[in-house]
């Protein structure tokens, strides 16, 4: 398969995947581009033994974590232990948007304290000081609270749900 073959069959799909854990669509685009010229560059597509699409994709995911790794001034030691997607659970775009719905399904059946609790905090990213503050009760009600909201939405999702939670939350 010639590389201009494979980027314009694959690079859509693998700057979906990247946007999955890099915070722009534009340096996904980057990434993926970056991936794309080393790979042709190295000559490692002469080497490949492994389907083409698990190698590729499991590329740009390694290149976005390191992305993520060297821009953060904390370690996230955590992300190495996402769990990795087969082939046939890459997402595309339609599954993200999917997965993203869901996540929204499941946040709007809690309990309305810990829904609000929950938003607070992870969509409109407020301290926990302010949201006990705001709703008139103790840091430890708010940590235990958002605990409790994760635990039930990571416990009702499906796995690629999951990880797509786990890099909203990132």
């Amino acid at each position: 398969m010639g590389l201009e073959m494979l980027f314009r069959e694959y690079y859509r799909p693998l700057v979906m995947y990247a946007s999955q854990y890099l915070e722009r669509k534009e340096e996904a685009e980057d990434l993926v581009q970056d991936v794309f010229v080393k790979f042709w560059e190295s000559r490692q597509y002469l080497e490949i033994n492994i389907n083409l699409r698990s190698y590729i994709y499991q590329t740009v995911r390694n290149a976005s974590l390191n992305t993520i790794k060297s821009k953060s001034k904390y370690q996230f030691d955590t992300l190495d232990d996402l769990p990795e997607l087969s082939v046939e659970e890459m997402l595309d775009e339609s599954d993200w948007n999917e997965y993203i719905n869901d996540i929204y399904k499941r946040i709007d059946m809690l309990p309305p304290r810990t829904r609000k609790i929950f938003t607070s905090i992870i969509l409109e990213n407020k301290k926990y000081k302010d949201v006990a503050a705001d709703m008139n009760i103790s840091v430890n009600t708010v940590k235990t609270s958002l605990s409790r909201a994760l635990s039930v939405l990571r416990s009702n999702l499906s796995k690629s749900a999951n990880v797509v939670l786990t890099l909203l939350l990132i």
